[in-house]
């Protein structure tokens, strides 16, 4: 199972939209859990170099700046990393899985690698899994205060996001709200 986040250069347009207008993955999170035990098999963790300065908006809410990124691989320079450490799962995990599942399409449509991918045949959604529990979308923080009543530090960046979901996704499995 792998647990993933994305931090972006923004928010997806209109599907109308050309896809050089698209955001760009700027870090990328992941964390591989063995299916069965719940335990942590490895991590994979990189900034992306987008070749666009960042927007004001990006840096205040990720705390990535120009200077970070500048002489970072382009996404496209972690490709097969990314691609080795997804081969072989079943399961990816996200908070709004469509949101970070669309930025990797956009990265992989830009390559044209988007059907080579090895994407895991089942989705899972901590948003939705956790809908039931207030009946409205739960913010990460949020979901994360709602199962064990503290916050997580350093909200959007991936990987702390990325901690605070497996500890999330680990408590709705053994909750009942994910089956695996």
């Amino acid at each position: 199972m792998i647990i993933f986040d994305t931090e972006t250069t923004g928010l997806a347009k209109a599907k109308a939209a050309r896809l050089s207008d698209q955001p760009q993955i700027i870090e990328f999170a992941a964390i591989k859990l063995d299916d069965t035990t719940l335990d942590e098999v490895s991590r994979l963790e990189f900034l992306c170099n987008p070749g666009v300065p960042l927007e004001p908006v990006i840096v205040k809410i990720t705390g990535i700046n120009d200077s970070m990124l500048k002489g970072k691989k382009p996404f496209a320079g972690h490709l097969e990393d990314l691609a080795d450490f997804w081969r072989g799962e079943k399961y990816s995990v996200a908070h709004n899985h469509a949101f970070d599942s669309n930025m990797m399409d956009f990265e992989l449509s830009r390559l044209e690698k988007v059907s080579k991918f090895p994407w895991c045949s089942n989705q899972v959604c901590t948003v939705d899994a956790s809908y039931p529990f207030k009946n409205f979308r739960l913010s990460l923080t949020k979901l994360h205060h709602h199962l064990f009543g503290v916050d997580f530090p350093s909200a959007h960046r991936a990987m702390a996001d990325v901690e605070g979901l497996t500890r999330c996704t680990i408590e709705l499995i053994r909750q009942g709200y994910i089956k695996l």
